[in-house]
């Protein structure tokens, strides 16, 4: 059995789709190429979970129970299943390093929860695949998101830019995005909040009022086709546009902000073909369509309006394990 092992996944991005991906509508989304770390070493009981930079610690006894910072619980869940799963459960230190923002909406706990996993099975000598390892960022989604499609959990663990639906999995990959004329910013406003409340709100939405809904349920998945279609024929006028029919569309379900659109309308006013809120919205980030020579104008338009925004690139690759050693 290995004594240390390091682990790292990508964050993500949704590009269209999200809320709708819930309910089972298609989403397109993207690994980037933010990454949390988690690094395992033994120990001994209780085992002990540092997350740098954060006030977030604790410790998880032999049974599995934790002590400690409550937003630590995936990890606990995940020990839970391996176990469920005929693994030996054994004592270790874990610390969690990111570069993801936490509740920004790019997929910082989906990525914590990979990375983990994956570092802590090759701490006990085993080697998940990927379906093994998309399974316990999902469940471990479960307990910080309550009703997770599944998406973000896909995400980190493929890489790439996919197209995904809840219960089917990944449909289709696709193998760029960007072009030298185009490129994405991905803008962070530092209005923090939870997942899983406008995920409910939007479900409750949607049951009281299903004639209506379901009508708009259709264009978020119509929207998918076609900005795959114009992705495959670099057609950046048309993805633009797709996107910001996309926000109307995320606006019109209650999970926009005076905040969020603000910077959609400074990004679009300084020269952006396209700009959405990515992931549950009423804060966190936007994502931006922008002519490579308008980028720096489109920054300089948000700096008021965010905490950090950055022009980001695709992550190939999954979660994977970087370091193991005895």
């Amino acid at each position: 059995m290995m004594n240390k092992a390091i682990a790292i996944s990508p964050g993500k991005i949704i590009l269209f789709g999200e809320h709708f991906v819930v309910r089972g509508s298609k989403a397109l989304v993207a690994a980037i190429d933010l990454y949390a770390k988690v690094e395992i070493e033994e120990s001994q009981w209780p085992a002990e979970i540092i997350s740098k930079g954060t006030n977030i610690r604790g410790k998880i006894t032999s049974d599995l129970k934790l002590i400690g910072s409550k937003e630590l619980e995936p990890f606990a869940k995940i020990l839970s299943v391996l176990k469920t799963w005929g693994f030996q459960i054994s004592p270790f230190k874990a610390i969690i390093s990111s570069e993801i923002p936490m509740s920004a909406g790019l997929g910082s706990s989906a990525a914590s929860a990979a990375a983990f996993s994956l570092a802590y099975t090759a701490l006990l000598g085993y080697k998940l695949n990927d379906k093994e390892l998309f399974s316990l960022s999902h469940e471990a989604e479960k307990v910080t998101h309550g009703n997770p499609s599944g998406v973000d959990s896909a995400a980190v663990t493929y890489g790439g830019i996919s197209v995904y639906k809840r219960d089917a999995g990944i449909l289709s990959k696709i193998n760029s995005l960007f072009s030298d004329n185009y490129s994405l910013i991905v803008a962070d406003t530092g209005i923090k909040r939870s997942t899983s409340v406008p995920v409910r709100d939007v479900l409750l939405l949607s049951e009281k009022l299903w004639p209506v809904l379901s009508l708009i349920y259709d264009v978020a998945d119509r929207i998918i086709d076609l900005a795959n279609e114009a992705i495959n024929n670099s057609d950046y006028e048309t993805l633009g546009n797709l996107m910001n029919i996309n926000q109307g569309l995320l606006n019109s379900i209650g999970v926009s902000s005076s905040e969020l659109e603000e910077v959609i309308y400074r990004s679009r006013s300084a020269g952006a073909i396209g700009a959405k809120l990515t992931g549950a919205g009423r804060g966190g980030s936007i994502i931006i369509l922008s002519p490579s020579n308008k980028i720096n104008n489109v920054l300089e338009r948000i700096k008021c309006c965010t905490n950090w925004a950055s022009k980001l690139k695709i992550s190939q690759q999954g979660a994977n394990l970087i370091s193991m050693g005895y």
